[in-house]
């Protein structure tokens, strides 16, 4: 569980950092860039660097140091500490994430405040599937007898609130065996993680075509606040036409969130 919800922010830092760092030539680039996904049992960091404009030659974004980052919570302000290891301002260990807390980040950055906040929603309820197993079709080539196809697995949860939710599979065997074979002609990755769009929705059905491996998979469920369900938003930029990418940090870019999750276990079978 801990390692999937390691997984997502990294996944979606990697997204943040293409979509914040892309501005047009003529707006400023002195805003910080902000990206952290605070998941309850987890110590708070924070990623911040600068920002790059549209025409410039820079290819890697900077980790913007020397800053003094706090984050209050429940009436209590603390000061997050930087670790150029990580390139993160991290929170010292006494203290976690805790789902239903409203965090407020701020620091300040030539001479303006950056502030931020987010409330880390409560974890998912009610989360079911109609089957813990799923086979697989076998192909007998000039058998005459077509494949039997399994029925997808329905996903079910509680949404009662109307939040946003989010589905990722990965499978978790170290030497996972491959459903059809790719002959060396293509980039598949040796652990592929399915991963869905955020949706305000209750159920989601997962089809065999959407396992790659045999074995045992984790169904995680993710609920979501609507700034990360922002992130996958389609802006429309092209290269005519260039439009400021979603933030929920005021005076810089970026994303400043939380996110809660419930698992469950899927076994793909021959």
């Amino acid at each position: 569980m801990k390692n999937i919800l390691f997984l997502l922010p990294a996944l979606l830092f990697i997204a943040a950092c293409e979509k914040t760092a892309l501005t047009t030539a003529t707006e400023s680039v002195n805003r910080p860039v902000v990206e952290a996904y605070l998941v309850p049992g987890q110590i708070p960091a924070v990623r911040i660097t600068y920002q790059l404009a549209f025409a410039s030659s820079d290819t890697v974004v900077r980790p913007l140091e020397g800053l003094d980052v706090w984050v209050a919570a429940d009436g209590q302000e603390h000061l997050l500490a930087y670790s150029s290891a990580d390139s993160l301002y991290q929170a010292d260990g006494s203290w976690q994430v805790e789902a239903g807390t409203t965090y407020q980040l701020h620091f300040e950055f030539n001479g303006a405040t950056i502030s931020a906040a987010s409330t880390v929603p409560q974890k998912p309820q009610d989360f079911s599937a109609s089957a813990s197993t799923i086979a697989l079709p076998q192909f007998s080539p000039g058998s005459g007898v077509p494949p039997s196809f399994p029925d997808p697995i329905e996903l079910g949860w509680d949404n009662s609130d109307g939040a946003y939710y989010l589905v990722v599979v990965e499978n978790l065997e170290t030497d996972p065996e491959a459903i059809f074979e790719d002959n060396g002609n293509s980039d598949r990755p040796p652990r592929p993680v399915f991963r869905s769009e955020p949706e305000q929705t209750n159920t989601f059905q997962i089809g065999f075509q959407n396992f790659q491996y045999y074995g045992a998979h984790r169904v995680v469920l993710f609920k979501l606040n609507a700034e990360y369900a922002s992130l996958y938003d389609d802006n429309g930029n092209s290269s005519q036409n260039l439009t400021a990418p979603y933030s929920n940090v005021t005076g810089g870019l970026g994303i400043f969130t939380g996110l809660n999750a419930d698992t469950l276990m899927v076994e793909v079978t021959k």
